[in-house]
């Protein structure tokens, strides 16, 4: 079955394991509804931010009885991670208590996102390349400290950047070829031979290092 893009998905965003602080991410059209009904905060405007905002509040979780304190973490508008409205629920990092506030997520209309679908999203949003995404898994998977380094360094653009970098070259040195050949007629150099072939070994080192990375 395709997966509907516009629908409400919900995981839990850290690392497994208790810890002082645990993440669970939200993100679709309806995610105001959603989180109304597991949020409370003093201002019930907070629908109405315009960018992305931080509240204060507690959880409200039928099964365990009393508020628990949590912050709401709200991208109203597609400048979010995956291009849509997004919010994140934070509180103390208890597993038994992030699968709880899970659980109740998605009974007020949200469904467990798939392995990788928020990463897809950003992806299909344009947020992020093909290349960042890949990095994503990278980073998940790393084994080591040199994978990881790797990674994150594929996942903040340094492998985009350096192709963007090559490509405005090129382009450049397109642009200087074609002007000589519009001027062949009147003796004009542009540039010469031996810069083309300089130009182009630099690009062509710079993709062997990307290739050896």
């Amino acid at each position: 079955m395709p997966l509907d893009l516009n629908d409400t998905i919900a995981a839990i965003a850290s690392p497994p394991g208790p810890a002082e602080r645990g993440i669970v991410r939200i993100s679709g059209d309806a995610i105001v509804d959603v989180i109304r009904s597991v949020f409370a905060h003093d201002d019930e405007r907070w629908p109405e931010a315009k960018r992305a905002t931080r509240f204060e509040g507690t959880l409200n979780i039928p099964t365990i009885g009393i508020p628990v304190l949590a912050a709401l973490m709200y991208w109203p508008t597609s400048r979010s991670y995956t291009g849509q409205p997004m919010a994140e629920l934070h509180t103390t990092g208890s597993p038994p208590l992030l699968e709880t506030v899970l659980e109740r997520v998605l009974q007020c209309g949200a469904r467990h996102a798939n392995r990788g679908e928020f990463t897809m999203r950003a992806f299909l949003a344009g947020r992020i390349d093909l290349v960042q995404a890949e990095a994503v898994l990278g980073v998940i998977d790393a084994a080591d400290h040199s994978e990881l380094q790797a990674a994150l360094s594929q996942l903040g653009g340094g492998i985009t950047q350096t192709l963007v970098a090559v490509r405005s070259e090129i382009l450049s040195l397109l642009g200087d070829l074609e002007a000589g050949l519009d001027f062949v007629e009147e003796d004009i150099e542009f540039i010469s031979n031996q810069q083309i072939r300089e130009r182009l070994a630099a690009c062509r080192e710079r993709l062997i290092d990307l290739v050896d990375d």
